[in-house]
């Protein structure tokens, strides 16, 4: 597969390519109230309010650096419904790279918080294999209905 590889924390992420929609510059973020803290805020992207998780945050590793290679990387959501999207926030989003499949073993996340995927050994190091339907059901579970709400017509 062809996997988007960039960063979080100490950890390389990869997630297939098909699944990603667009990949934006960061941009200004508004802040929502009471949001859990790895919900970075909401943004206008062509007349749909998208919110945007910070993966950063969400890993337990602080906010995503203010890095010129930050991006918002979008998915539809949910998967049924196109013109719906979500953001995750990340830095150094600037590879493409084949990703050979392989063995992908488990690793743990901080406690309370969702890991970013299993491990594979690739031949360029350790990636993280983000598979975003798991992501982002784990992400509404835990927004108290915040992400759904910005889909509500």
């Amino acid at each position: 597969m062809l996997g988007l590889v960039f960063q979080v924390g100490p950890d390389k992420v990869a997630v297939d390519v098909r699944r990603v929609r667009e990949v934006v510059p960061r941009v200004q973020l508004t802040a929502v109230h009471g949001a859990p803290a790895w919900i970075a805020g909401v943004f206008v992207y062509r007349g749909r309010v998208v919110p945007v998780v910070d993966l950063h945050a969400l890993a337990g590793v602080g906010a995503c650096p203010p890095h010129l290679s930050s991006r918002i990387i979008l998915f539809p959501y949910p998967l049924d419904i196109p013109e719906a999207l979500v953001g995750l926030l990340a830095t150094q989003v600037a590879e493409i790279r084949e990703i050979r499949p392989g063995v992908a073993q488990p690793i743990p996340g901080p406690p309370g918080r969702p890991s970013l995927g299993p491990a594979l050994a690739d031949g360029q190091g350790i990636l993280r294999l983000l598979d975003p339907d798991w992501l982002l059901a784990q992400v509404a579970a835990g927004s108290g209905g915040l992400i759904e709400a910005g889909f509500e017509p």
